[in-house]
C-alpha cells in the first residue's frame, strides 16, 4: 500500500473516530440534560405538592401560620412555610421541593379573610379622631398580646384621615415594623384616599364577600346566639354570632354598653355587628364597653369602649364630627376577627397569585 493509501486510511479513521466521539458526547449531553430537566420536573413537582398541602392545612384551620418540616416523598423532600402578610388579609406560603440536588421554590398569596379588615379602622368617608381615643392597629392574640411584625394599619380611609386633640394611633406598616400609639404617628401607619377593586362596598354582604341578605338571614335565625332587630332596645347583651340592627331612616342606637355585668362578673360581646339601614345613614353611637370581633356600620359616633378586631364604616358621610373623642379604644386583632367571621360562616379563601 502507498504512503497516499496509508494517509487517506488514516484520516478516514481519525475522521469516523472524532465523528463518534462527537456523537457520543452528544449522546452523554441528551442524557446529562434529560436527568437535570426531569430533576428540575420532580424538584417543581415537590414545591408544587407542599404548596397544596400547605394551602390545604390553612383552608381547614385559618387561624394556622407556622411550618411543615422536611418531608420526604417521591424519592425527594418538600417542605412550606406559611406566615401573615403585614397590613394586608393575606397569608403567604412559601413552598420548596428538593431532588437529587436540585431545588425549586413557588409562592402563593392567600386571601385569608376580607380584604375591607387590614386596619383597626376601614371607612369609605374620611375618619376625625380627637380627645384621648387610641387607634392601635398592632396586632393581637386570644390573650389580647401583640403579636409582633404581623399587624395592620391603624386607619385605612378611601378619603383623608385627620388626627386631633391627644388622640394617638399606632400600627404595622407593610414592611412589618410596628409603631406604639402615638400623636406623632409614622405616616406609613395611615392611609388616605384608598382604591379597592369594584369600589367600596355600600352593604354589610358586600364587605363580606356574601349574598345580598346572607348576615341578615343568619341574624334572624339565631345561630350561635345571633340576634336581628329594628328596635336596638330588643337586643340581648351580650352579643354573640352575628347581631343584626336595622334601624329606620336616620336612626341612631346611641350608647350601648357591650359588656355585661352579673354578680361581679363582666361578660364582654363578641361576634359580628352590624347597624345599617336600606338608606345607609344608620349611626352607632356613644359604644360603651368591650367589643371583640368586626363592626360594620353606616355611621359610628363616638367610641367611649374599646373595640378589638376591626370597625369598618360604609356610609357615605358621619352625621358626627368624629369617630372618638373620649377615651376610647379600637385595637386591630386578626384572631378575633377570624374568631367573628369562623363562628358562622365558612372562611372564603381566595388564591390571589402562585409564583414560581
Amino acid at each position: 500500500m502507498g504512503k497516499a493509501a496509508i494517509i487517506l486510511v488514516l484520516g478516514i479513521a481519525i475522521t469516523l473516530s472524532i465523528l463518534t466521539m462527537g456523537a457520543q458526547q452528544k449522546r452523554n449531553d441528551a442524557v446529562a440534560n434529560a436527568c437535570t430537566s426531569y430533576n428540575v420536573a420532580t424538584a417543581r413537582n415537590l414545591a408544587h405538592s407542599a404548596a397544596n398541602v400547605a394551602l390545604t392545612q390553612l383552608g381547614s384551620d385559618p387561624f394556622w401560620s407556622g411550618s411543615i418540616g422536611q418531608i420526604g416523598f417521591s424519592g425527594g423532600t418538600y417542605t412550606a412555610t406559611c406566615s401573615r402578610v403585614p397590613a394586608s388579609s393575606n397569608s403567604m406560603i412559601t413552598a420548596s421541593g428538593a431532588y437529587e440536588g436540585t431545588s425549586y421554590a413557588v409562592e402563593v398569596l392567600v386571601q385569608t379573610y376580607p380584604k375591607y379588615f387590614k386596619s383597626a379602622i376601614t371607612a369609605k368617608p374620611g375618619v376625625t379622631t380627637l380627645g384621648r381615643l387610641k387607634v392601635d392597629g398592632r396586632d393581637r392574640d386570644e390573650h389580647e398580646d401583640i403579636i409582633p411584625g404581623q399587624g395592620g394599619l391603624a386607619i385605612l380611609s378611601t378619603q383623608t384621615v385627620t388626627r386631633g386633640g391627644n388622640s394617638k394611633y399606632g400600627g404595622t406598616n407593610e414592611h412589618g415594623v410596628d409603631f406604639a400609639p402615638s400623636r406623632d404617628f409614622d405616616p406609613s401607619i395611615v392611609k388616605e384616599h384608598a382604591e379597592f377593586e369594584g369600589g367600596f362596598p355600600d352593604t354589610p354582604d358586600g364587605v363580606f364577600g356574601l349574598p345580598e341578605g346572607t348576615l341578615k338571614s343568619i341574624a334572624m335565625s339565631g345561630t350561635a346566639g345571633s340576634q336581628y332587630a329594628t328596635n336596638p332596645d330588643d337586643i340581648h347583651i351580650p352579643l354573640k354570632g352575628v347581631t343584626y340592627v336595622e334601624l329606620p331612616d336616620g336612626g341612631t342606637w346611641n350608647s350601648p354598653d357591650f359588656t355585661y355585668c352579673y354578680c361581679g362578673f363582666d361578660y364582654n360581646s363578641f361576634g359580628i355587628l352590624i347597624v345599617h339601614n336600606a338608606n345607609g345613614n344608620a349611626r352607632l353611637k356613644n359604644m360603651r364597653g368591650n367589643f371583640y370581633g368586626v363592626i360594620v356600620a353606616d355611621d359610628v359616633d363616638k367610641v367611649h369602649g374599646r373595640v378589638t378586631g376591626n370597625i369598618t364604616v360604609i356610609g357615605d358621610q358621619p352625621r358626627g364630627n368624629c369617630i372618638g373623642n373620649g377615651r376610647g379604644e379600637i385595637r386591630y386583632s386578626s384572631y378575633f376577627i377570624l374568631s367573628a367571621i369562623t363562628s358562622v360562616l365558612n372562611p372564603n379563601m381566595k388564591v390571589l397569585s402562585w409564583w414560581e
